[in-house]
């Protein structure tokens, strides 16, 4: 089973490549939907986490407030590394039983999104590397369109990833988010199309 790692830093547009990959009927694993699923389930393991490490404050009546934990943690390094560690071990355990299940079902081809690839050094458990790029101004632009979040947050969440210059370097293929949507999907097309004809697919 060919595995392919996609990866992209803030606002590079991966969310729409994972998108329209999963319309080719091609095996997704979602990083951040796992994370998101464990923000908005709020199980009592993780608020127990929580309050351990010292982010008590961020918990309002057995709900998590992400804005709270975000402020907090890009303010210290100990905490950021600490939900870290809790919310990689479940990503992780996320993965590996879809990875394992999509070999049992004989998937000839699966792509992993991984947000922090690189700096996790998660391009090693797979065969490809993809990596969703958009100059950092135009990605700037687009990160201050969202809620909750404001050019400091944007700097230093930026600056918590690795460069895309090492990235682009590191990546076997690159692919230029910052035309139209159908530009990039299109580059998405010819690149899965290159890897099935290289593997015999």
């Amino acid at each position: 089973m060919i595995i392919i790692g996609l990866t992209g830093g803030l606002a590079s547009g991966k969310s729409e490549i994972l998108k329209f990959i999963k319309k080719q009927k091609i095996p997704t694993h979602d990083s951040d939907k796992v994370v998101r699923s464990l923000y908005n389930n709020s199980s009592k393991e993780f608020v127990k986490y929580l309050k351990t490490i010292g982010l008590k404050k961020a918990i309002k009546t057995k709900k998590i407030n992400k804005k709270i934990i975000r402020k907090e943690v890009l303010n210290s390094k100990t905490k950021l590394k600490k939900i870290e560690e809790f919310i990689h071990k479940k990503v992780k355990k996320s993965r590996d039983s879809f990875i394992e299940s999509n070999k049992k079902n004989k998937k000839k081809l699966v792509v992993l999104d991984i947000p922090l690839l690189f700096e996790n050094k998660l391009d090693k458990i797979c065969n490809y590397t993809l990596l969703a790029h958009s100059p950092i101004k135009i990605r700037i632009q687009r990160a201050l369109k969202r809620k909750n979040t404001n050019l400091n947050i944007i700097k230093k969440l930026i600056d918590l990833q690795i460069s895309d210059k090492i990235k682009i370097k590191k990546s076997d293929f690159i692919i230029n988010t910052s035309k139209k949507k159908s530009y990039a999907c299109k580059q998405i097309k010819e690149i899965i199309k290159k890897i099935k004809k290289s593997n015999n697919l």
